[in-house]
């Protein structure tokens, strides 16, 4: 008798386990893919309830088929160095007024994703630092596996991937006179747009520290003079 209850425990003991998700548990299954109006393909992953694409915009035109300026005084699109090796690895880098353009920057039926969006999506992947390390992309270049730098002070830790969003190192771009173009962090850090609930006040999520960093800029000068990546979300119908 006593034998026989202290199986049944193991039992129990080893039926919880096996219910329990792993902390290194797949949390993706990959989607359809989607193409821009240029013909681009991306790949996109369901995350929970919502499928994303898990690479980084490079279209040159808005849903409805308008250029994104890429010249002038009103630049909103820009290659990291001018090379188009980073556009083809880590997309290109739009300024807040690309991203919050009414003709729509992301690929017909898709959006730029909403503070919301990134919400319920950092939610889903356990809170700030665990999503951290879910959503960036795996190895480094030191050891030739991957595209961030191996260790420093903006990048602790190596991401593991499981959501599928495979957030790249792209860098950034700033300028101050809409003429010359700072480029900085490739390879140590990313941030990815996102349009405001309420206030119209620029939004960014950032892979940069221990943990993602939200972002709302202040003042004007933000929607014209800073660079940064956009991931586009499915529009739920």
């Amino acid at each position: 008798m006593k034998r026989t209850f202290i199986i049944s425990q193991f039992i129990v003991f080893f039926t919880f386990l096996g219910c329990q998700k792993s902390d290194h548990s797949i949390l993706y299954v990959e989607g359809n893919g989607v193409k821009d109006i240029e013909g681009n393909f991306y790949s996109t992953v369901i995350i929970g309830d919502q499928e994303w694409m898990a690479e980084n915009l490079k279209t040159d035109f808005f849903c409805n088929g308008d250029s994104i300026p890429s010249t002038g005084d009103s630049v909103q699109v820009l290659v990291y160095d001018n090379n188009p090796q980073n556009a083809a690895i880590y997309g290109k880098l739009y300024n807040f007024n690309a991203a919050n353009e009414i003709s729509g920057l992301c690929p017909c039926g898709w959006e730029v994703p909403t503070e919301l969006d990134y919400a319920r999506l950092i939610d889903y992947l356990g809170g700030y630092k665990d999503a951290m390390k879910k959503m960036k992309s795996t190895g480094n270049l030191t050891d030739g596996n991957g595209l961030w730098v191996k260790r420093n002070l903006q990048n602790l830790y190596e991401g593991n991937n499981l959501s599928g969003f495979n957030a790249l190192p792209g860098g950034y771009a700033i300028t101050n006179d809409f003429l010359t173009y700072k480029y900085a962090y490739q390879d140590t850090f990313t941030a990815f747009w996102a349009l405001p609930i309420s206030v119209n006040r620029p939004i960014s999520y950032h892979i940069i520290t221990p943990q993602i960093g939200k972002i709302k800029h202040p003042g004007p000068l933000v929607f014209d003079q800073l660079y940064y990546s956009v991931r586009c979300i499915k529009k739920n119908k």
